[in-house]
Order: C-alpha cells, then sequence, then structure tokens
C-alpha cells in the first residue's frame, strides 16, 4: 500500500484558510481523506491545521472554521477547545520594533563553528530579535485539558530553538518530549512578537524561522508520496508584487526540501498559490477577513489543478482514522 507524508507549511490565518480550501479540494476531488495521512508534519500555523486533522477534525469542517460557517457536531467540540483565539490579540506598538537586538549567544557561535557551511544569516538574525512582549504560553490550558500528557500518533511539530535557530521536531522518537500544547504555541511564536516558549528549560519560537515547510524531515522516513501545501510560496513567479523575493525565498527552500525528498525515493506533490490565492491573501498574513476569499481561492485553484492532472491522485493506505480519546 502506498504511504502518505502531508507538510502543512507556516502562513498565518490567511495560512490556515489556504489549507482547508485545499485539503477540503483534495478530498472532493480526490476521495483523499488527510486525515489517513501516515505521517502529519506541521510548521506554523501549519502546526494548528495538523493537529486539528490528526485529532480527527474533517476537511470540510476546517474550511467551514475559516469561513465561519457552521461546523458539525464533533469538529465544533474539538475546534472548540484546540483553536487558538487571535482575535484579541494586540497589534504590538512601533517602539517595539526599533528595541535593541540582543548579542550573538554563545550556542549559535558554538554551531557556527561545527557547522560554518550552514551557516544562514537570515536564521542567525532572528535569534538576536529582541523578546517578544505576548506571552501566548497562557493559551496552552484549554487545549492541554483536552489531550492531557497524550501525543497523537504521526504528528511531528517543527519549532525553532530560540539561542541557536536549530530546528527541533516534536512528536519525533529523538526529539525532546513536550505537551503538545505547548508545542503547537512554540511553533506559532512569530519572533520580536510573541514571547517564546519554554519547554523543558529552553525556550523555542515559529518553526518558520528555519523553513516555512520543513518537508525535508520526512526523508528518513521515506514515505512513497508527499503532499506539501505551501502558502508562503507561489506556484509561479509573481514579479513585481511586494511579497515577491519573500514567496521566492519560501519556494527556494522548498524546491531544496523536495529535492531531499526525491533523493530518498518519494514523490513530492506541491501546492502552493496561483494569482488567485495570492491576491485573495493580501500582505498581511494575519488578516482574518480574508479567509472566506482565501478558501475560496484555495478550492477553485487545486480543483482545476486536478482536472488538469498536476495534481495525481493520492493513493493512501486504508487507514483508520484517529478518533481522539480525551
Amino acid at each position: 500500500m502506498t504511504s502518505v507524508g502531508l507538510v502543512l507549511g507556516a502562513g498565518g490565518v490567511v495560512g490556515q484558510a489556504y489549507h482547508a480550501g485545499v485539503l477540503a479540494a483534495l478530498e472532493a476531488e480526490l476521495g483523499w481523506d488527510p486525515r489517513s495521512a501516515d505521517l502529519i508534519v506541521g510548521t506554523s500555523a501549519g502546526s494548528i491545521t495538523g493537529t486539528l486533522v490528526r485529532l480527527g477534525v474533517p476537511s470540510s469542517d476546517l474550511a467551514a472554521l475559516a469561513t465561519q460557517s457552521p461546523l458539525s457536531p464533533e469538529g465544533a467540540s474539538l475546534v472548540a477547545r484546540i483553536q487558538p483565539d487571535s482575535a484579541d490579540l494586540p497589534s504590538p506598538p512601533p517602539r517595539d520594533w526599533v528595541r535593541p537586538w540582543r548579542l550573538p549567544s554563545a550556542a549559535l557561535v558554538a554551531r557556527l563553528a561545527r557547522r560554518p557551511w550552514g551557516f544562514r544569516p537570515a536564521v542567525a538574525a532572528m535569534t538576536m530579535l529582541p523578546r517578544g512582549r505576548i506571552d501566548i504560553s497562557q493559551r496552552a490550558a484549554p487545549l492541554h485539558a483536552m489531550v492531557g500528557d497524550n501525543w497523537p500518533d504521526g504528528l511531528w511539530i517543527c519549532v525553532a530553538r530560540r539561542d541557536d535557530g536549530a530546528r527541533v521536531v516534536f512528536g519525533r522518537s529523538e526529539s525532546p518530549p513536550a505537551p503538545l500544547a505547548a508545542a503547537v504555541l512554540a511553533s506559532c511564536a512569530i519572533p520580536a512578537y510573541f514571547a517564546p516558549v519554554t519547554i523543558g528549560g529552553t525556550e523555542y519560537f515559529d518553526g518558520g524561522v528555519h523553513s516555512p515547510t520543513n518537508a525535508d524531515v520526512l526523508r528518513t522516513e521515506r514515505p512513497d508520496v508527499v503532499v506539501v501545501i505551501s502558502p508562503m510560496s507561489y506556484d509561479q513567479p509573481s514579479i513585481g508584487t511586494p511579497d515577491a523575493l519573500f514567496r521566492w525565498s519560501a519556494r527556494r527552500r522548498l524546491d531544496h526540501e523536495s529535492r531531499r525528498l526525491e533523493r530518498a525515493g518519494s514523490v513530492v506533490i506541491r501546492i502552493e498559490p496561483g494569482a488567485t490565492a495570492r491576491q485573495a491573501m493580501g500582505l498581511n498574513p494575519m488578516s482574518e477577513h480574508r479567509s472566506r476569499q482565501v478558501v475560496a481561492a484555495a478550492i477553485a485553484e487545486t480543483a482545476r489543478s486536478v482536472a488538469e492532472g498536476r495534481i495525481p491522485p493520492i493513493g493512501a493506505r486504508a487507514r483508520r482514522v484517529p478518533a481522539h480519546q480525551g
């Protein structure tokens, strides 16, 4: 049977809406239930979507959530206790962005000395940003009350260590233990905006610091098919737009990760926003009022890609959809 890995990339609120639209379209057009994926990798916004999927929320409910439509009773019960409430998050005052940066940590310098060929200036810069003022770790209580110390099978959540920017994949056997709620919040902790989340005495922040997708963590598992949904890149170059350089960088990173997966023997199916979806998403990743447009655009673009054969059938093997017991 075919094994499938599902990678859900970063992208803020509009990224979650994009995930929802794509997953709903894949299920409608191909008959593939994302909950049947053997392994789900989530980064930042993708960690929220991935956790919802792994806890059993159907794709139709993900789309309904993003568009503020009625949810099924099952989906509503799960979503109400895991979906972070971002509506009341304050905007940082302008002075927050001009606070002094911190000096490079000893851990960052040591990592550079060990692997100078792996030095990435942008990642190093993220570790030196001033500490965020908003403590999202307080939002862990509702989720932790639901799942306790249990971790759903087949869920990996990518974060970055604040001291040296190194990627850590919670949920993987060789990684440090972490409560699910803390891992999700750490993966979403945008540097300089949110305070890092402390797990086991170590500070972690947004997994997108290392990569918007982190798809290459699956190369050791070698799934037959890897489906990557990447809200922050593009399907075709968007020359001249304000976010063109940023999206080019995200796509370039995904190109690198895709090659690593392909060398390991996996078939990579990449789904990235087209022009319509990018226009719907706009420039503010936390813009909640755009979610309905983004879902509609993602569904339409994904359905068209399936019809044109650019997204092939996803042969998920028969696998019992996990029913969370909380």
